[in-house]
């Protein structure tokens, strides 16, 4: 009988401990949890979503966190998954609505083998060479801050980078990530941070 209450005891403390510390962990978190500081301003662009054929662009999308990648001039296989990878975040973003849109920003070239949904939260978007340049010379300036080397001067150099870019409701590039599983978890979790808690969580 005694081991019996013993036992009661135990369990008691471990459920009163164990609730007491899951009603306390996200206040702790949240203490500890931040976006990453901007690097730069993506620039102002207008492009053309390749699906729908309406303009796109820093006025259309302004007040949504942006997860995007480049598609180079020749986009190849890597370059295809790069997207679908892209893509497929959405399901890791539904709960938030319209708060996280994802960009496959495309070279003409590029686009006849990209997925083009030109609905909902993911587009491809593409536009002249003038077009493009400051979508690209706001990414070059904001690696530069972020990684300290220049990423090289055109189009298809910096979209070899294997990084997702992550920009907040204001037009600032908060981050680059690797182009494997963590690295877009790890861009879907700022993205999703800056969604939630606004440009300084």
């Amino acid at each position: 009988m005694r081991a019996l209450k013993d036992y009661v005891n135990v369990w008691t403390i471990t459920f009163v401990v164990g609730a007491a510390l899951l009603t306390a962990m996200p206040f702790m978190q949240r203490r500890f949890l931040s976006a990453p500081p901007p690097l730069g301003p993506l620039g102002t662009f207008e492009l053309l979503d390749t699906a729908t054929q309406a303009k796109l662009g820093t006025a259309q999308l302004r007040g949504k966190v942006l997860i995007l990648t480049l598609a180079p001039s020749a986009c190849e296989d890597a370059c295809v998954e790069r997207s679908k990878a892209l893509a497929r975040a959405l399901t890791h973003t539904d709960d938030l609505g319209d708060r996280i849109t994802l960009l496959t920003v495309a070279f003409p070239g590029a686009v006849e083998r990209l997925p083009s949904k030109g609905e909902g939260r993911y587009h491809v978007l593409s536009g002249s060479r003038e077009q493009l340049q400051p979508v690209l010379e706001g990414l070059k300036a904001a690696w530069a801050g972020f990684a300290g080397t220049d990423a090289g001067s055109t189009w298809d150099e910096f979209s070899a980078l294997p990084a997702f870019a992550v920009v907040d409701q204001e037009g600032q590039v908060r981050g680059f990530w690797r182009e494997d599983a963590a690295g877009r978890g790890n861009a879907i979790n700022a993205a999703r941070l800056l969604a939630r808690h606004g440009v300084a969580p």
